[in-house]
């Protein structure tokens, strides 16, 4: 409602960047000073930047609200999302998309310490180089976040999709076949680079296809797809790494996250605006 159809992949991208900067490289070093100084200020610190928060969302100008709808049931609300997402063809792929692609990271993540950190670890990296490894993938985050709108101007969403997961697939066993912190560390940056890529023009995506009296409705069952796969793939990993190995969870999540790729495109082209949502632009 704020941007126009045609920015909304370049402003999704600054709020996914200004996000990943607060939560990995302010808000985490701010807590460690303010706990220092007193365990209470992290919390008095946490209410007046809500309340920072609620100041500057007061200061937007105009008046944000969705198309009028008919009151009715919660139930009824949940079965007009999933039936407007299933009925629709790129959505649906798309929620599939999300969810096999956070189900993949999910396990992956839920292990990935155990590859890369202690002295029987295959990378062999310590608790403080660990934390090292973190911030590159944040790093990378931010750099792809800012990115994206460029990918996608050059590829359009579907190719900066499919591109970027395919790519991510090969990133994801870098650390399994070239286990050193030379080649992990680049890897991380690719790999965060490619989340926030994907997190972006998922987003901007269903913000264009929804129509804007379904959006809270439809959007809410798409994260639930997507986030809910996330706790699934990470006991899903924990399982089979005691049964095959770390390994093969490795393999597992670069063989779903081509599956994920597949899905876009079976799914085919995103399409144009979706009826009714002000501000929405064709394809490019």
């Amino acid at each position: 409602m704020t941007v126009t159809g045609d920015r909304l992949g370049a402003a999704n991208g600054r709020l996914v960047a200004t996000q990943t900067l607060g939560n990995h490289f302010l808000g985490a070093p701010l807590a460690g000073l303010l706990v220092g100084i007193a365990t209470t200020a992290v919390f008095g610190t946490a209410a007046l930047l809500y309340a920072a928060g609620a100041l500057l969302l007061l200061g937007m100008r105009g008046r944000f609200r969705p198309e009028a709808a008919p009151a009715q049931a919660l139930r009824a609300d949940i079965a007009d999302g999933m039936r407007h997402l299933w009925g629709h063809r790129a959505l649906r792929s798309l929620a599939a998309y999300s969810g096999v692609l956070n189900l993949a990271y999910g396990a992956y993540f839920a292990v990935f310490v155990l590859w890369v950190v202690g002295d029987g670890s295959r990378v062999g990296l310590t608790p403080g180089q660990y934390g090292l490894l973190a911030a590159t993938l944040a790093a990378g985050a931010v750099a792809g976040s800012v990115l994206s709108g460029s990918l996608t101007r050059l590829t359009g969403e579907n190719g900066a999709l499919v591109g970027v997961t395919l790519l991510n697939a090969l990133l994801l066993l870098v650390p399994l076949l070239l286990p050193s912190p030379l080649v992990v560390f680049p890897a991380a940056a690719g790999i965060g680079a490619a989340n926030a890529v994907t997190n972006v023009v998922s987003v901007s995506l269903r913000q264009r296809l929804i129509p804007e009296g379904l959006l809270g409705r439809v959007n809410a069952t798409c994260r639930l797809i997507g986030m809910g796969a996330m706790p699934l793939g990470a006991a899903s990993a924990g399982l089979l790494a005691t049964l095959a190995g770390l390994s093969a969870v490795f393999w597992s999540a670069c063989v779903l996250s081509l599956l994920a790729a597949a899905l876009i495109l079976r799914g085919g082209e995103a399409g144009g605006p979706a009826r009714g949502h002000r501000g929405a632009a064709s394809r490019e």
